[in-house]
């Protein structure tokens, strides 16, 4: 919707809202301009798709895999080793969609065509001299072989007109880019199919530049795998060299550490197994001598207690559990049972007696040595089990330390033994891959084939002649609503109610149909437009009249509208033609009404009515005449006139004449309603003055003609002296234009049908 429809007044709204069937109606009433751009679209589509020459295309499709078939096991791992691992990634696509447009391909494709430029022009040279005259003049190629000739044409050399031209051509001419230049790539959604598109004037060359593109990057791509695996077998063998020698430098390195730490007999593990096994045994051991030597002590401790004490050691376990001090013992008892017995008998010196006694002495003797060996035993023990205690404890520190040893060699040896076996695991890797790779060599497999070839295309693909027409006349239309949108956002006229109300700020009166004056003079046509409620009654302009009539007694019910100005902002709005019909549609009411016409620089009531302007307001404010004598009649009942009378010089200096306010009180008194007809507001103060002396203002609006900006400084200006506004009614208005009358369809019913005359109720 125009900018035109949005009120900038603080009255109206803030929040214009789109109204379709207003666009509608713009559009309906530039049709024209819509529908002549629409149409120039049509004719210049039609032109350029008449001399846009046939394009036809053609379309290899060939189906592109991740990989090749794997004729041997981890073949795909060998091409890895030379392609790179991006297979299944989507990057592996779009690289494939530009290396099939790539300038390899196209110079592969440009060779199997026999499009290289030296050779052409070669062979152009060879065919000989050919001026234009010599010509066919259907075929600039005349002389020259068919085949040059197809070449010729599909390098789109087909127009040279002149041999050295053509030679000069072919001198610049790139043959692998213009290849590039007829290649599309249009991958097939959802599948590995990708189509190598060609499009060409010539349909069968199409198909054969496609074929060509197609069957160059197969075997482009062909090549680039053989070439990987070649690039990878060689890089194997490198490899495999420089394992060889770094394993037979790792192997021999292990077998030297092993023989200067004395491990060539037994591996590293069994003579750490060999440490672990025997300082278990010594640790047991010591922990046995341990023990033993803790139990000697403790006797040993007793012994010497007990002579400390003076006591006897016959009661220690290890004398008191002796076999032979049990049999002394037993001897020595006997024996001195024996003495006691004898000793009752005979007398100390007796040789019986003595020689018991010697027994007894000599058996106590053998008792007493026996204990005194124990004790040195025991003695003996202790000290052994000491000693042997430490010896183990050397043994095991010894060992410990092999250990530690054998631990510190172990890491030399590890690194070692993993660095021949890391070596070893790569050298049966690498020989397992070279002999495969030696294999794929001699295999021919390829990820990509074709699966369809290009056809020669019957039809063309272009120009397309109903998309074209259809683009034409929607960028026909849109160019045609462009401009009418366009056209109207610099229309700053009224034409509607809603502009009316919105950018005014004023209550809508109604409309005036447009009156269309049949007689040839201008007076004429004037004279039949103001007097033309009178002569049609029951016209759609009668009506419309009857209607503002009514919505203005409505606008003025809470104050008596009895002076009523009529004006607009600008003149040839239609300001007279309105007052008049208006006081017509109130007179023939029954209101007693008068016009009184105080435009007193270009007054025009007099000559509406047909009555000399000899007399009239000028002469009444001057007190020249009275009021009956100025007044005349119209020929309409209940309507009078007060003309302007003589023009004055100073119209605004009579307007604000005392007197002239006490002729309008004076009118007001006489008659039920008064019209004042006066000049434009924006042309003279005299509106202005006039507004001060009336109940209220009728304002104007010529349809398409006024400006909102004019009508509203009227507004302002009414406003500004204390003046009243009623409304505005929308004069002028065109209802014949049944499309583009602003949806003033009641009005049209009427004007079609109630309205013209004769007809209706």
């Amino acid at each position: 919707m125009s900018t035109n429809d949005q009120t900038t007044d603080p009255k109206a709204s803030s929040e214009p809202e789109i109204d379709l069937q207003q666009v509608a109606r713009l559009l309906l009433r530039r049709r024209w301009l819509v529908g002549g751009g629409a149409l120039l679209a049509l004719v210049i589509g039609a032109v350029v798709t008449i001399r846009s020459p046939r394009i036809y295309k053609a379309s290899a499709n060939v189906l592109i895999e991740q990989s090749a078939p794997d004729v041997l096991d981890n073949v795909r791992e060998v091409y890895d080793l030379g392609a790179g691992a991006y297979w299944a990634t989507k990057e592996y696509y779009e690289t494939q969609y530009n290396v099939i447009r790539s300038r390899p391909v196209a110079q592969k494709a440009a060779q199997s065509l026999g499009l290289a430029p030296a050779a052409l022009a070669e062979a152009v040279r060879a065919a000989g001299p050919a001026s234009l005259e010599a010509r066919a003049a259907s075929d600039p190629l005349y002389g020259l072989p068919e085949v040059m000739q197809q070449k010729l044409r599909l390098l789109g050399l087909a127009d040279v007109h002149d041999r050295d031209d053509l030679l000069e051509a072919l001198g610049k001419l790139d043959a692998a880019r213009y290849v590039q230049s007829l290649v599309r790539v249009e991958p097939v959604k959802d599948s590995h199919l990708v189509g190598i598109a060609v499009e060409s004037t010539d349909a069968s060359q199409a198909a054969l530049v496609a074929n060509a593109v197609a069957d160059a990057y197969i075997e482009y791509n062909l090549d680039q795998r053989t070439s990987a695996t070649r690039s990878a077998v060689d890089w194997l063998a490198d490899q495999m060299r420089e394992l060889k020698e770094k394993l037979k430098d790792s192997e021999l390195e292990l077998y030297e550490f092993k023989k200067a730490n004395n491990i060539v007999s037994i591996s590293m593990e069994d003579r750490q197994t060999m440490i672990s096994e025997s300082l278990s045994q010594l640790n047991r051991s010591l922990s046995e001598s341990r023990a033993k030597r803790i139990a000697l002590e403790a006797r040993r401790s007793q012994i010497q207690k007990a002579r400390q004490a003076g006591l006897s050691l016959e009661s220690l376990e290890e004398i008191s559990s002796n076999a032979l001090i049990l049999d002394l013992k037993s001897t020595y008892s006997k024996l001195r049972q024996e003495e006691t017995d004898l000793a009752q008998k005979y007398t100390p010196d007796h040789p019986k007696l003595q020689a018991a006694r010697d027994k007894v002495a000599l058996v106590q003797g053998q008792l007493q040595g026996e204990v005194d060996k124990i004790v040195r035993g025991l003695e003996q023990s202790f000290d052994t089990a000491l000693d042997t205690e430490h010896r183990l404890e050397y043994a095991i520190e010894k060992v410990k330390a092999e250990a530690l040893e054998i631990n510190k060699r172990e890491i030399e040896y590890n690194r070692l033994r993993r660095e021949r076996d890391n070596t070893q695991s790569l050298y049966d890797l690498v020989l397992k891959r070279e002999k495969e790779a030696d294999l794929t060599q001699l295999l021919k497999v390829n990820n990509v084939r074709k699966l369809e070839a290009a056809t020669t295309s019957e039809f063309p693909i272009r120009p397309r002649v109903k998309l074209n027409m259809m683009v034409a006349l929607v960028l026909g239309l849109l160019l045609g609503v462009g401009l009418a949108f366009l056209i109207d956002y610099f229309d700053n006229t009224l034409k509607s109610q809603a502009q009316v109300e919105q950018r005014l700020g004023l209550p809508f009166l109604g409309i005036i149909p447009a009156i269309r004056g049949d007689k040839g003079s201008r007076l004429e046509r004037d004279k039949e437009r103001d007097l033309y409620v009178v002569d049609h009654p029951r016209s759609s302009v009668a009506e419309c009249c009857r209607t503002v009539r009514t919505n203005l007694l409505f606008m003025s019910h809470e104050r008596q509208a009895r002076r009523i100005l009529v004006t607009s902002s600008g003149p040839q709005e239609g300001k007279t033609t309105s007052v008049i019909n208006l006081a017509i549609t109130m007179a023939q009411s029954g209101t007693r009404t008068v016009i009184v016409d105080t435009d007193l620089r270009r007054p025009r009531l007099h000559k509406s009515f047909g009555v000399p302007n000899d007399v009239g307001i000028s002469n009444l404010i001057l007190g020249e005449t009275t009021l009956e004598k100025a007044v005349r009649a119209s020929g309409v009942d209940n309507l009078d006139l007060i003309l302007c009378g003589p023009i004055p010089p100073n119209p605004a200096e009579l307007l604000h004449a005392e007197s002239f306010a006490r002729l309008v009180d004076a009118l007001a008194d006489r008659y039920d309603r008064v019209f004042f007809d006066s000049p434009p507001v924006s042309a003279v103060a005299d509106a202005l003055v006039l507004a001060t002396r009336a109940d209220g203002v009728v304002l104007v609006v010529q349809a398409g003609h006024t400006t909102w900006h004019a009508a509203l400084d009227a507004r302002r200006r009414i406003e500004g002296v204390g003046g009243r506004l009623f409304g505005a009614v929308l004069n002028d208005v065109d209802l014949d234009n049944k499309r583009g009358g602003e949806g003033y369809r009641y009005y049209y019913y009427y004007h079609s049908g109630y309205g013209e005359e004769g007809k209706g109720t």
